[in-house]
């Protein structure tokens, strides 16, 4: 009797839990946001060079110091505009530094005083990035 009262309490577990399951594996693929952080470059006043994007969440370093960023991308920019897109990130708080590398040197270019030569551009605010997509739109300054 005892046994078959717990393959009875079993089987009964198994109707609860098995329907959630299906339920979440027939979930269609639109449906599941990806988590990523998509950084359009407006302003952009040819497609030379390449697109340098760094996300830090961290205040130190940002925006020039490279090796304090959490990751730097780059892309070739197309008919005038670029991006990049940080996937993976958990929910939290970012700040975006972006260049127009015009002569591909993976580095801001600047003056003797720091002043920079290059296009550039970071978020306006700190980003609090709750996951799923985010999309940031920086526009470069000249």
């Amino acid at each position: 009797m005892i046994r078959q009262m717990r393959t009875l309490l079993i089987a009964l577990s198994s109707l609860v839990v098995m329907p959630a399951l299906a339920q979440e594996a027939e979930q269609p693929a639109e449906a599941k946001v990806a988590d990523e952080i998509v950084v359009e470059i407006l302003g952009l006043e040819n497609d030379n060079g390449q697109l340098g994007c760094r996300i830090f969440s961290k205040e130190d370093g940002f925006p020039g110091k490279m090796a304090k960023a959490d990751e730097q991308l780059y892309s070739k920019p197309k008919s005038k505009k670029g991006g990049c897109t940080f996937k993976g990130y958990k929910p939290g708080t970012y700040a975006i530094s972006v260049m127009h590398d015009l002569d591909s040197s993976g580095d801001l270019n600047t003056s003797l005083v720091g002043r920079p030569k290059e296009p550039w551009g970071v978020s306006n605010d700190v980003l609090k990035y709750e996951g799923g997509k985010k999309v940031i739109k920086i526009k470069l300054q000249h």
